[in-house]
């Protein structure tokens, strides 16, 4: 009996890679590498949401009894109205939403995220972050390699949609062997191919009659795993038609603002039933060199109003006890402002995780901002250390064979 694995010994998925077929449907082929397995993964899903350009964490997890942090940013100090957590810190003013999942006992702070001889490039540093490798390069992202585990354990309802990206572009965290799906609208997730003059066209029953008339000429074996593949994506696309056309969104997303498009596709896709088990946004816009306030404290209100939005969504859907959201950005801002009333590239910063099966509070040690390497904050708290609390605390997932490594993990979810 041949499984899924055997299929890409042979060496065949190439030729159908490589045929004019919709690339989810070769993505599909890549995820049939796993054995059919015995049991079925964790149906939680985690939400990624990636602050592209270096957030300012000082701006956002706020000092503001420390007479450093006042001295230190003239013009862009946060004094008035910010939202105390405890007699020392609090959230800028404008995460209402965010505050209030912290008063719900749903938000942990992560202080001081980093990593050791961190380096201030964005694409160098996004790359570590992506990969969960401190030399950085190239290779399977950190959530790729769960994506492949999963194959390797489990049976979702839907390979296609293990892995769900809101845009045009898989997230280099989320490369792997394994199916990631880009989405810009349910509505247009069809299977499509390429005629012999470029041009799209639909193409559900010639690609049933083309993989139908190889099922009849191929080896059996082989048939079995082309039409689970083919099922899966038609499955998908059908799954999503009917969700886009019946899905009514349980709370108000802000109009005219590209983060809550994205999670609002995601909620959409989540609430599909279909097995999504990763989902990845972006923000971007963190990179403030100049005038950097009335920015930051835009992006901040939207990633808010998003994120408000998002969690009421599920939880009038009744999903919010599956769904955990965890934020990250490649490093944080210089703790003095620059003569542009900007922030520098900077190291540590502060991640969020939020959700009901989050265990709320301050984890971690803030940072020092007089104890500083170069101008910098000196990291108290490594990023690994986060990504394996959420993949073994939450993901049920080996957290030192994903991440190369064993890391010290954080109480920051509920058993």
């Amino acid at each position: 009996m041949f499984s899924r694995r055997d299929f890409l010994k042979q060496g065949l998925l190439p030729v159908f890679a490589g045929s004019a077929v919709p690339s989810v449907f070769a993505n599909g082929l890549a995820a049939s590498a796993a054995d059919s397995p015995n049991t079925a993964p964790s149906n939680r899903v985690l939400v990624l949401v990636q602050l592209a350009g270096g957030n300012d964490g000082l701006n956002t997890v706020i000092p503001f009894q420390d007479a450093t942090y006042h001295d230190a940013r003239p013009t862009l100090r946060q004094d008035q109205g910010v939202l105390t957590l405890n007699n020392q810190l609090g959230l800028h003013p404008n995460l209402k939403a965010l505050k209030a999942q912290w008063d719900a006992g749903q938000l942990a702070v992560v202080q001081g995220v980093g990593y050791p001889s961190p380096n201030l490039s964005h694409f160098a540093s996004m790359s570590v972050w992506e990969t969960a490798n401190v030399k950085g390069g190239f290779g399977d992202g950190w959530l790729g390699r769960y994506l492949n585990y999963l194959d390797q354990v489990g049976e979702s309802p839907n390979h296609t949609l293990e892995g769900v990206s809101a845009g045009s572009l898989v997230p280099p965290e989320m490369r792997s062997k394994t199916p990631v799906t880009a989405l810009q609208s349910l509505r247009n997730f069809r299977l499509q191919k390429v005629n012999e003059h470029g041009t799209m066209v639909d193409v559900e029953n010639p690609l049933m009659q083309f993989y139908g008339g190889f099922s009849k000429a191929g080896p059996a074996p082989y048939a079995a795993i082309l039409d689970t593949t083919l099922q899966e994506a038609l499955a998908a696309s059908h799954g999503l038609q009917a969700t886009d056309a019946s899905y009514v969104a349980k709370a108000t997303y802000p109009a005219n603002s590209p983060i809550a498009n994205s999670l609002k596709l995601v909620a959409e896709t989540i609430v599909s039933g279909l097995g999504v088990r990763v989902a990845h946004v972006t923000l971007g816009g963190f990179d403030n060199h100049a005038r950097e306030k009335p920015v930051h404290d835009k992006l901040l209100l939207d990633l808010d109003q998003a994120l408000g939005a998002f969690m009421a969504d599920m939880q009038g859907h009744g999903l919010a006890d599956r769904i955990l959201v965890m934020t990250w950005s490649e490093f944080g801002r210089r703790v003095n402002e620059n003569g542009s009333a900007g922030t520098d590239h900077g190291t540590a910063a502060p991640m969020f995780l939020l959700g009901a099966p989050v265990k709320g509070g301050l984890y971690g040690e803030a940072p020092s901002l007089q104890s500083l390497d170069n101008g910098n904050l000196k990291f108290t708290t490594d990023f690994r250390s986060v990504y394996a609390s959420v993949l073994q605390g939450y993901l049920n997932a080996p957290a030192s064979d994903l991440l190369g490594g064993t890391f010290e993990t954080l109480p920051l979810l509920k058993s």
